[in-house]
């Protein structure tokens, strides 16, 4: 991975970081869209659950999160990605070692509100990828700024989510290491059904976009269905999404 301008780099991560570690007046409601955080903060006491599948040719896997609300305005989890579910790849040569764990990170964030209808959210995953050998083992780190502007007929014109993340090499592949997260959540049936829609912008691995949407049972659980698709210049493959979602006790109440 080769950094052109080393300045713009560094001053990029350390403000996501300071603002990671810094911000402060809680959110609430539903954490995630596909892969882009929405910045809400599960809230104090509650568990958040969250478990992905990428179904796609030859590889698919699976992506699992589990996130708890320390304080009002502060969580931290534990992720558990790119597990294995299949891989219909040719077998590799002699010598060769295939990932048989899944990535183990540990996540937090925090969130503050700037006005009625503006809120942000920042936060960090940090971790490694297990492997047998010590020399293969690499650290990762995916650090994000999210700003959720909700309109202010929310209610029919839902939210829109726009921020810059960074990811090293090790978590995203080769490309560039910041890009900038989008999103939307536009209801369709109150509380009910959401069209939803993210991507993370670059030319990485997890340079991709999806289409779909997410329903809500009465129960508070959410079940999304995505159609995923790489951005210009990125190589990852097309994938059906789905995600199984528990938005925690608290929220689950309000449906």
């Amino acid at each position: 991975m080769k950094i052109k301008n080393y300045s713009a780099f560094f001053t990029v991560r350390s403000l996501l970081l300071f603002c990671t570690m810094f911000a402060s007046v809680p959110l609430n409601a539903q954490q995630n869209l596909f892969n882009v955080p929405s910045g809400n903060i599960t809230e104090k006491g509650d568990i958040f659950f969250q478990q992905q599948f990428n179904l796609a040719r030859p590889v698919g896997t699976s992506n699992t999160t589990l996130d708890y609300g320390l304080t009002e305005d502060f969580e931290v989890g534990i992720n558990f990605l790119d597990l294995i579910l299949y891989d219909d790849t040719l077998p590799l040569p002699p010598g060769s070692q295939k990932q048989d764990n899944p990535d183990l990170l540990f996540n937090f964030q925090r969130g503050f509100t700037i006005s009625e209808y503006w809120e942000i959210g920042a936060g960090a995953q940090l971790g490694f990828n297990p492997s047998r050998r010590s020399r293969d083992v690499r650290f990762q780190d995916f650090i994000w700024m999210v700003n959720a502007f909700q309109h202010p007929e929310h209610e029919k014109l839902g939210t829109y989510y726009v921020g810059p993340y960074y990811a090293n090499v090790a978590y995203a592949g080769a490309g560039h290491p910041v890009g900038c997260l989008l999103g939307l959540e536009i209801p369709l049936i109150e509380d009910k059904l959401s069209l939803q829609a993210d991507a993370l912008t670059g030319n990485s691995d997890i340079s991709v976009a999806v289409f779909g949407g997410v329903y809500t049972f009465r129960n508070g659980w959410q079940l999304s269905l995505g159609a995923q698709t790489p951005m210009p210049q990125a190589e990852s493959p097309k994938a059906l999404v789905i995600e199984l979602t528990y938005p925690g006790r608290t929220q689950a109440k309000k449906k």
